[in-house]
């Protein structure tokens, strides 16, 4: 998990973890196995009511095979099955996301991550992530309005236009 999470990462296409977060966070994860290692996926739990999609990584030679979504669905299967009412997900590759019926938020709906993990965020200054919600109630998400703000950075050093 640490090589594959972490060569994304070299490629600025995902945040680094460290061998101590994967043990710390063993538990949220969900991995992909034919005989090898495919790819995993974490859902971390914020609050009661909403959890992170986070980590998802699949291997490069096993890509464009259904795998991350897999591994998606998997983790919403589990958050349904918390009683959640919530999951979202940050991603460079917000279309992936849209595709397994998760629809563009700001970051600022998410106070619970914004407050807590952006500041010490590596990339909490140059935010490129876009922000993704699903609603496991039913309900959907307000639409993003053109000019609200998605990612960190863009939340608090940004004005609106």
């Amino acid at each position: 998990m640490l090589a594959c999470i972490n060569g994304y990462a070299r490629e600025d296409r995902m945040l680094e973890r460290t061998r101590e977060f994967l043990l710390e966070h063993l538990r949220d994860f969900v991995v992909a196995d034919a005989g090898r290692f495919l790819g995993c996926c974490a859902l971390a739990v914020l609050t009661a009511d909403l959890a992170e999609i986070r980590s998802l990584a699949v291997v490069p030679d096993a890509g464009g095979q259904g795998i991350g979504k897999a591994l998606v669905e998997r983790c919403v299967a589990e958050a349904r099955r918390l009683g959640l009412r919530r999951v979202f997900a940050l991603t460079l590759v917000p279309r992936f996301f849209e595709r397994c019926g998760f629809t563009m938020t700001s970051l600022g709906r998410l106070p619970e991550k914004s407050a807590e993990e952006c500041p010490v965020c590596p990339k909490r200054f140059a935010c490129d992530e876009h922000a993704l919600i699903l609603h496991l109630d039913g309900t959907k998400p307000i639409p993003l309005r053109p000019d609200e703000p998605v990612g960190y950075t863009r939340l608090f050093l940004e004005r609106p236009r």
